[in-house]
């Protein structure tokens, strides 16, 4: 009995020292409002600054910021590296889903016509999920060549961050007016999705109820580590979820984060961008799930049309 009890309280000591981290600010609030973090394999941390109107990268080695480019006229937020390493980006402003080198060229133009293109995520195959929290829509655009934009759900309130299931069948969709994370049924035909359910709940980390926001969860960009763990950017705090949707950490924050990914050389620091500034935090025993480079193949098939 007594071997029992030492063994139950090393796991949950175990389970604590993983996900007990702290933020550490890397920036000093020089930025807008900066959204959409993604890795590039390499050095950067690549990253949207919705008002400043360019997308700017953070070198892990150097600990140093600069412009990847200036978008005049224009405005970004979500990114995503394709397997070639170009960016898809959500032309915010203009409503479009491009396809960017790294210096800002646009290279491909996937969709157009999407109220403020907001977050994103790519399956094996190079078929795009994206979320349109004015118009209350999430869309899938088909892979090449095709391209079809297809409303997959028009229900949520402010669909918000959106990401695929660690084992492709899956994908997870938030709302930043309430609570409920949702998961979907992919078909790995034609990438649609079926049987919507809540997948977990988030709590409700609001202590100034004066706050304009009070009511909302703020819910927001998602990352998964290969423990198939989510990590949901929402009010103050990033929530961690198991793969049965339990929650298993709250993280605190003093400001509202928007966005999360991994990365680094051992993908087991989380970046985090909050409006004005980008966070990091370390992870002991944790490994970041990098989409699309680490779904299954056969995730989904390429309709035949």
């Amino acid at each position: 009995m007594k071997l029992k009890l030492v063994t139950i309280l090393l796991l949950i000591n175990f389970s604590y020292n993983n996900y007990a981290q702290t933020p550490v600010k890397l920036s000093t609030g020089q930025f807008g409002f900066i959204e959409g973090p993604v890795w590039d394999r390499s050095d950067n941390i690549y990253f949207s600054d919705i008002t400043g109107r360019f997308v700017e990268k953070y070198s892990v080695s150097k600990n140093t910021f600069t412009t990847a480019f200036n978008l005049p006229g224009e405005r970004t937020n979500g990114l995503m590296f394709d397997k070639n390493l170009n960016l898809i980006v959500c032309d915010f402003k203009d409503g479009n889903v491009t396809k960017r080198n790294i210096s800002g060229t646009i290279l491909e133009t996937y969709a157009t016509g999407i109220l403020n293109t907001n977050d994103l995520c790519l399956d094996k195959k190079e078929g795009i999920y994206v979320s349109s929290p004015n118009s209350s829509k999430v869309y899938y655009i088909s892979p090449s060549p095709n391209r079809s934009l297809t409303v997959i759900d028009d229900t949520l309130s402010f669909p918000n961050g959106v990401i695929i299931s660690n084992d492709g069948k899956s994908l997870f969709v938030n709302d930043s007016d309430h609570y409920n994370i949702y998961k979907y049924d992919i078909d790995k035909t034609t990438g649609l999705v079926s049987n919507r359910v809540v997948f977990a709940t988030l709590k409700d980390t609001e202590t100034d109820l004066k706050d304009a926001n009070a009511k909302r969860s703020l819910a927001d960009g998602m990352a998964l580590d290969t423990n198939q763990n989510l990590y949901v950017t929402n009010k103050k705090s990033i929530q961690i979820f198991n793969s049965t949707g339990t929650r298993i950490k709250t993280i605190s924050f003093t400001e509202n984060p928007t966005n999360c990914t991994f990365g680094g050389a051992t993908l087991s620091t989380l970046y985090v961008t909050t409006p004005k500034d980008l966070y990091s935090i370390d992870f002991t025993n944790v490994t970041g799930f990098q989409h699309p480079f680490d779904l299954p193949s056969a995730s989904l098939s390429t309709p035949k049309n």
